[in-house]
C-alpha cells in the first residue's frame, strides 16, 4: 500500500529538514506520494473590502508576486525528491495562504487531507514552538489528531534504524503501529524497543515489550529486526536524550501522552515535549 506524507516547504532550501530525512532515510521511494505544502502570506490580511477594491491593481501583483515565490520554492522542492529517486507522478504541490497562522494552517491541512504523516522542517518547527509558547493558540492542539508529526531539525543525512520509546500506552502502541507501517518495505532499518525502568517488576517491563512486538510483527516486521532496550533513570526524558546521543538513530518514536497524562493538561505528553523542544540530531515521531 502506498504511502502519503505532507511535507512542509520553505524558501530556505537549507531548511527543507522534512524533505532531506525523507529522501536520506527511505529507499522504497516508489511506494510514497508526498504532497509539498507552502503556507504563504496572505496578501489580503488586515485589508477591507473597500481597500481591495481601492488598491486592486497593487493587490494583484502582491498575489502574482507571492505565488510565483511559492512555485519556485515547491518546483525546487519536487526537483530535489525527484533527484533521490521519487517518481514525479507522486509528487503533489500545494499553495495555501495564511489563515490561522503558518503551525495551525499546516495541522489543520494534514486534517483535512488524507496523510500518513505531516512532516515539518525548520520553519514549520519554529512556527510551532511559538504557538505553544501561546496559552489560547495552543488549545487549538490540544483536540487530539490522528496524523503523527515528524518533527526533522537536522540537515544531515539521517543515520539508520529507529528507536520506538514505550511505556505500554495506547498513544506508545500506536506509534509503534505507525512505525511498522513506514517501514515495514525498509529492512535497512531495525527498531529498538526502549522501555525507561523505574522500578517496574519484571512482569510489567515483560508485557510491555510483549506489546510493542506484537503491534510491530502484525505490521509486517520481522523478529530479527527488533531489539529491546532497557533504560535506567528516574527521567525519561534525560534519559532518552543521553541514549540517542551515545546510540545514533534515524528516527526517535514516542506516544504524545504516557500514562497518566491528559491532553487537557499537555499538547504532548511531559516526556514527548521535552524531546521536541532538546532532539535536533534525530527524526521526532510523534503519535497521538
Amino acid at each position: 500500500m502506498d504511502k502519503h506524507v505532507l511535507l512542509t516547504v520553505s524558501d530556505d532550501t537549507s531548511g527543507l529538514c522534512s524533505l532531506r530525512f525523507t529522501c536520506g532515510y527511505f529507499q522504497h521511494t516508489q511506494a510514497f506520494h508526498i504532497t509539498l505544502l507552502y503556507v504563504a502570506p496572505n496578501p489580503r490580511a488586515g485589508l477591507s473590502q473597500a481597500d481591495i477594491v481601492e488598491d486592486y491593481h497593487v493587490l494583484s501583483r502582491r498575489e502574482a508576486s507571492i505565488r510565483q515565490q511559492a512555485e519556485a520554492a515547491l518546483a525546487r522542492a519536487a526537483d530535489f525528491l525527484v533527484g533521490k529517486g521519487f517518481p514525479a507522478a507522486n509528487i503533489h504541490k500545494k499553495i495555501s495562504y495564511k489563515q490561522f497562522g503558518t503551525a495551525t494552517d499546516i495541522i489543520q491541512e494534514g486534517m483535512a487531507g488524507i496523510y500518513d504523516a505531516i512532516g515539518l522542517g525548520r520553519r514549520g518547527i519554529s512556527r510551532l514552538e511559538e504557538l505553544l509558547s501561546e496559552s489560547v493558540s495552543k488549545q487549538v492542539f490540544i483536540t487530539p489528531m490522528d496524523i503523527p508529526l515528524w518533527v526533522s531539525r537536522s540537515t544531515e543525512k539521517p543515520q539508520p534504524h529507529a528507536l520506538l520509546c514505550t511505556d505500554g500506552s495506547p498513544a506508545s502502541l500506536r506509534c509503534a503501529d505507525h512505525m511498522a507501517y513506514m517501514l515495514r518495505d525498509e529492512p535497512q532499518h531495525h527498531i529498538s524497543v526502549a522501555y525507561i525502568d523505574r522500578g517496574a517488576s519484571p512482569d510489567h517491563v515483560r508485557h510491555v515489550f510483549t506489546q510493542a512486538r506484537d503491534m510491530l510483527t502484525q505490521g509486517g516486521i520481522s523478529t530479527e529486526r527488533i531489539h529491546n532496550i532497557v533504560l535506567d533513570g528516574d527521567d525519561p526524558a534525560e534519559a532518552i536524550l543521553r541514549h540517542t546521543q551515545e546510540v545514533p538513530y534515524g528516527v526517535v518514536g514516542i506516544g504524545r501522552t504516557g500514562k497518566g497524562e491528559t491532553h487537557s493538561l499537555h499538547l504532548l505528553g511531559s516526556v514527548s515535549m521535552r524531546l521536541f523542544r532538546k532532539l535536533d540530531w534525530a527524526t521526532l515521531w510523534i503519535c497521538h
